[in-house]
């Protein structure tokens, strides 16, 4: 998919979710999923829109992240307990996460094999499996 794609597909998701095209939201779009496939903390998207000349709070970013997460434009990843990253590729994959770094990675899903789970709680089932694997320099 190229850039220009992803884009456009998370503009398609915006203007399908009840969330209002505001002009700070589509621009946030166009800045964070224009480098395709990627990951990004809050504060990573506050200085990318900074460079680009945008003035938007970095509450207004926190606010827009988790509003696009909630309606499945982002993807939320909690590396660690203090590490919360955003990913734009919503496909079924898992991550990397370098402790020393704190790079994000993705690893196809077809690459992990889980050969055996726990059994799921009472009145639960299963509704994604996602796998981080740490590793340090």
């Amino acid at each position: 998919m190229t850039t220009n794609l992803h884009v456009k597909k998370a503009l398609e998701m915006l203007d399908n979710s009840p969330l209002k095209l505001t002009s700070q939201r589509i621009n946030l779009i166009k800045t964070l999923f224009e480098g395709g496939n990627q990951h990004f903390s809050a504060e990573d998207a506050y200085n990318k829109v900074k460079v680009t000349g945008l003035r938007i709070s970095l509450a207004t970013i926190y606010n827009c992240l988790n509003q696009f997460t909630t309606h499945g434009i982002l993807k939320m990843v909690k590396a660690s307990s203090d590490k919360v990253y955003y990913d734009t590729n919503l496909e079924t994959h898992h991550h990397f996460f370098c402790r020393t770094s704190g790079e994000l990675t993705d690893i196809d899903a077809k690459k992990v094999y889980i050969s055996k789970l726990p059994k799921i709680p009472e009145g639960k089932k299963l509704n994604s499996i996602e796998v981080i694997v740490n590793i340090t320099d």
